[in-house]
């Protein structure tokens, strides 16, 4: 220990050298206005050194924290490529921060900015080639994409504590904030037959139907012609494709048991053979333009869709037809929806989906609509009316 004159006064300078659990040698130097704090806050160190519970000086910054974290998850692409979003708000707040630094306070600063709007938006991850138009700060952020950016920031410093980097996890101080569960809107069969109408015409007709069919966006976007057995109208759903930093990837469905062969009611099967016919008149047109991929929802030229386009073109489609504007996820609760209303046994459309957990699907996908509703409350008065007159008894008490 030794005594340093600072602008602020005489100051106590105390200098621990130790080595790492690793081997590597690290010096921890720290000033004090007593003797006795300097003092103190030696001894507290040179036992936790001891022990191997100190925790050194880190020059880690959060950005390659979180960077160093993603590299070491064994997950799909899709999933990658979430992990990103949600921990995008972290990165461009406090990414050349060091991760030692960050407080509790830092992490709640961060969701109420995310909760109010307005957090700037920075390079990590970004598009390679952003547009004239794209947002320098971001819109409020629901409860539900606020959670999850605070699941992987603990995820983040979890790891952190178990390599020793730092003493606590900040972001498991902070709570996540209460979820009111949003009313899933769906189509009703008129509107899904006003769709078909509208939409015969043009290449990406096909794709509406195989949403409203049930698939998952990703499972459309993959499915291929050699999936498609048109003589035993059946399709095989068994990839997806999902963005990902810098482009588009194929890879395995969402789950094991997404993988799955379904039977195609007749006017599907109807239009998936127009479809092929009109590609296969578009590539003897095109000739070398013509873009073979051997996919079924391509455009008239036989390039594929990015999936957020895809996205962006249904919701042109619903406004063109005059319908209401559900997101294209919706088809598929739109498709489990009208399942159940028409009496299709719980099991039956969990698989038809993909699921393994009938009760995830009926918890999920199986919602009332007011028509619904009405006609269960007239079915009920019929039984109860029917009941009474076949036993011809009363209530007693």
């Amino acid at each position: 220990m030794k005594p340093v004159e600072t602008s602020a006064g005489r100051r106590y300078e105390v200098r621990v050298h130790a080595h790492r659990a690793d081997g590597t040698r690290f010096q921890h130097k720290k000033r004090f206005r007593t003797v006795d704090e300097a003092v103190k806050w030696r001894s507290t160190v040179v036992s936790q050194v001891a022990h191997g519970t100190h925790v050194p000086p880190s020059e880690l910054t959060v950005r390659q924290a979180v960077d160093d974290w993603l590299a070491g998850q064994r997950i799909r692409s899709k999933t990658y490529t979430s992990y990103i979003t949600n921990l995008r708000p972290l990165v461009d707040l406090y990414g050349d921060r060091l991760v030692q630094s960050i407080t509790k306070q830092d992490v709640e600063k961060m969701v109420t900015q995310l909760r109010d709007g307005g957090l700037p938006m920075g390079d990590w991850h970004a598009p390679e080639k952003l547009p004239k138009n794209a947002k320098k700060v971001r819109d409020a952020w629901s409860a539900s994409s606020i959670n999850p950016c605070l699941a992987r920031t603990r995820n983040v410093f979890d790891d952190l504590m178990n390599q020793g980097v730092v003493v606590r996890n900040p972001a498991a101080l902070v709570k996540s904030l209460p979820k009111s569960k949003t009313e899933l809107q769906t189509l009703t069969a008129k509107q899904v037959a006003g769709l078909y109408a509208a939409t015969a015409s043009n290449p990406w007709h096909v794709g509406w139907r195989l949403a409203l069919m049930g698939l998952r966006r990703g499972e459309v976007l993959a499915l291929q012609w050699d999936a498609v057995d048109l003589t035993a109208k059946t399709l095989t759903i068994k990839a997806s494709r999902a963005p990902i930093p810098g482009g588009v990837a194929t890879g395995d469905t969402k789950t094991k048991g997404s993988v799955r062969t379904l039977p195609m009611p007749p006017d599907l099967v109807t239009a998936l053979r127009r479809t092929k016919k009109r590609q296969a008149e578009s590539k003897l047109q095109l000739g070398s333009k013509w873009k073979d991929s051997g996919l079924v929802v391509v455009d008239e030229f036989g390039n594929l869709p990015h999936p957020d386009s895809f996205g962006r073109r249904w919701r042109r489609e619903l406004k063109d037809a005059g319908l209401p504007a559900v997101r294209l996820h919706d088809a598929r609760h739109s498709c489990a929806t009208l399942m159940h209303q028409d009496g299709v046994p719980l099991a039956d459309i969990a698989a038809w989906l993909g699921h393994s957990d009938a009760g995830f699907t009926l918890a999920t996908y199986g919602h009332s609509t007011r028509d619904s509703l009405a006609a269960a409350a007239t079915r009920l008065g019929a039984i109860t009316k029917a009941g009474g007159k076949a036993t011809g008894t009363r209530a007693k008490g």
